[in-house]
């Protein structure tokens, strides 16, 4: 639509415009020149398409506007110069009448080529396909200050040029008319200036119009990156469409943030490896290897996406289900490595446990450590009622509270202990079907069962003889 109108007005302004300043043209009538200049662009805007496709858009993003420019401006030099040759050839003007169409031509050729380069500008931005996020190169090709001054100065210049053929027709003109027409030939003469600099300004604004539509983008693409870095979401970046002084600007604010994308990558694993290692610390009091709580956690999580849970809330299972028995730190040996049946105050010692890994997990600020404290506070609730710190039933107990116990129940009754056998995987799901409703929530059991390949693929990629020690 830009380009359409661009052509259009072109034609319209040149048939006029040629007709004022062109004394060949006055022979040769408006309509015919008119149809003339409808022809020859008619054709050159059904072929653009062609050449934008394969001069322009298979370049570089970089190189784009630069072509656009360049495409445009030389289709308009074609038709000046067909426009230019077919007058001399046909109606015998004369130079300085062909050098009038010439310089009209190009010099809409011009504007026309600056504005399509800003709505290249403008596309590239908009289409993060073509958008290189290269926050290493700051090099400045084109600067903008380049820019402003190449524009006005290629406008005064055509400006220029256009009223000085305008004033020399005119000047001309006034020597032949007689001294009582001098009033109204000034008067003609004024109309003309006012007319040409209409349209010079008219496409001057239009211009200044697209560089300050580009500006605005830029800045609220930056003010968007800077909002989201400020919510903690470092995946949105600011679109480079220039090699100006801006695209400078969006490269250094796109590696800050790449900058704060790799060190939060940084802080996460390292968080996630101490919480793991702080979990599988409690486990080696009592499992030689600590992989329990690598391949439980996993489970936890794997069920908790079953469960429709969202996908953050799912990691935080992931990441926080490991420390659910570190209170366990506390527990005396004798009690803890016991491999037989506790009694009287051995199981009562064993239940602390519960309350050491709260206190332990108390007064966190982070949502992991908030999760840990709550999955540690309730992991041995029982969905009947009869479990313990509390005693809580049903949908008393918080989801990671039912989820968690059905994952480290089935790793613990699958796993070897230096105090029994690991069960096979047929008797452990037995036995957790006999436990619905009574140890365990129905619903999730069922959602259990129902990813069982995924938890014995769980099972088999972090087994007690696994290289993998990385939840």
């Amino acid at each position: 639509m830009r380009i359409t109108t661009h052509y259009i007005f072109s034609i319209i302004i040149l048939a006029i415009y040629g007709e004022r300043v062109c004394p060949i043209i006055e022979s040769i009538g408006q309509l015919d020149w008119t149809i003339r200049l409808s022809v020859v662009f008619t054709v050159l805007f059904f072929i653009r398409p062609l050449f934008v496709k394969w001069v322009v858009l298979r370049a570089e993003w970089q190189k784009q506007p630069q072509r656009q420019f360049l495409l445009e401006g030389s289709l308009f030099l074609v038709g000046a110069s067909l426009l230019a040759w077919y007058n001399s050839y046909e109606n015998y003007a004369d130079t300085v009448s062909s050098a009038k169409v010439f310089l009209g031509c190009i010099t809409f050729g011009f504007f026309t080529a600056c504005d399509m380069a800003l709505e290249r500008q403008k596309i590239i931005t908009n289409n993060e396909v073509l958008v290189d996020h290269n926050v290493e190169s700051t090099k400045v090709v084109f600067p903008i200050t380049a820019k402003l001054t190449a524009v006005a100065v290629f406008s005064l210049i055509f400006m220029t040029s256009i009223m000085f053929l305008v004033f020399l027709k005119d000047l001309y003109w006034f020597i032949d008319l007689e001294q009582d027409n001098y009033g109204q030939g000034s008067l003609s003469f004024l109309k003309e200036l006012l007319f040409l600099g209409s349209v010079i300004l008219a496409e001057m604004i239009n211009l200044i119009i697209s560089f300050c539509r580009n500006l605005k983008q830029f800045f609220q693409n930056q003010n968007a990156s800077m909002e989201a870095v400020s919510k903690g979401n470092l995946d949105q970046h600011v679109m480079i469409s220039s090699q100006d002084e801006f695209s400078v600007m969006g490269r250094y604010t796109n590696w800050m943030i790449e900058m704060l994308k790799k060190r939060k990558l940084e802080l996460e694993k390292a968080r996630r490896e101490i919480v793991v290692r702080l979990g599988r610390a409690a486990e080696y009091r009592d499992n030689e290897t600590g992989m329990h709580v690598i391949r439980m956690s996993n489970y936890s999580a794997a069920l908790a996406r079953s469960a429709k849970l969202p996908e953050e809330q799912c990691d935080l299972i992931l990441q926080a289900s490991p420390m659910h028995d570190v209170g366990k730190i506390g527990i005396r040996d004798n009690v803890l490595l016991k491999p037989g049946k506790l009694e009287g105050d051995e199981w009562v010692n064993m239940k602390t446990h519960v309350d050491i890994g709260v206190s332990i997990l108390s007064g966190g600020d982070s949502e992991i450590i908030q999760l840990a404290q709550e999955i540690a506070a309730t992991h041995h609730e029982k969905y009947d009622g009869t479990g313990y710190p509390n005693g809580l039933k049903g949908e008393e107990i918080s989801i990671t509270g039912r989820i968690v116990p059905i994952c480290d129940v089935f790793d613990a009754l699958t796993s070897k202990r230096p105090y029994k056998k690991a069960w096979t995987v047929e008797d452990a799901i037995d036995l957790m079907k006999q436990e619905k409703g009574k140890h365990f929530d129905p619903d999730l059991v069922d959602k259990f069962i129902s990813i069982l390949p995924e938890i014995l693929e769980i099972r088999e990629r972090y087994s007690e003889t696994s290289l993998e020690a990385v939840a």
